[in-house]
């Protein structure tokens, strides 16, 4: 299920019998002049769900599709976050979830340059919730 198309109380549905939540970070980026500038996001948006499917219907979050990509911002098109806006935007998000009732949480990545990024939120949100 995705969580951008359901309604609350199919949400609320859901938290009777699981708190996990798939949370996919991606980019928006030059992957060359042959594929699209979302390629990182596309993907992992793409395994997240089937990931869910294949496990009987867990629940994905939005996509988050723009990420840390300062070496690409000279790539028309390409847009770049600070590592910190990237860290404070995933905090927000689990946050958010956290007070929603999800207590389970599967940050997948899908672009090499929020590895960093996404482990100090991981620390950080450890720390608050």
């Amino acid at each position: 299920m995705l969580l951008q198309l359901a309604a609350w109380p199919e949400v609320e549905g859901y938290l009777r019998s699981s708190t996990a939540i798939i949370v996919p970070i991606g980019s928006t980026e030059q992957h060359g002049p042959h594929l699209p500038l979302g390629t990182d996001a596309i993907n992992v948006d793409h395994l997240c769900t089937k990931a869910a499917e294949n496990q009987g219907g867990a629940l994905v979050a939005p996509c988050v599709r723009y990420g840390v990509s300062h070496n690409h911002i000279d790539f028309p098109g390409s847009v770049t976050l600070e590592p910190e806006t990237l860290i404070a935007l995933t905090l927000d998000i689990l946050r958010s979830l956290y007070h929603n009732g999800f207590r389970r949480f599967l940050i997948v990545n899908g672009h090499g340059g929020n590895n960093d990024t996404i482990d100090v939120a991981a620390i950080k949100a450890r720390k608050v919730m």
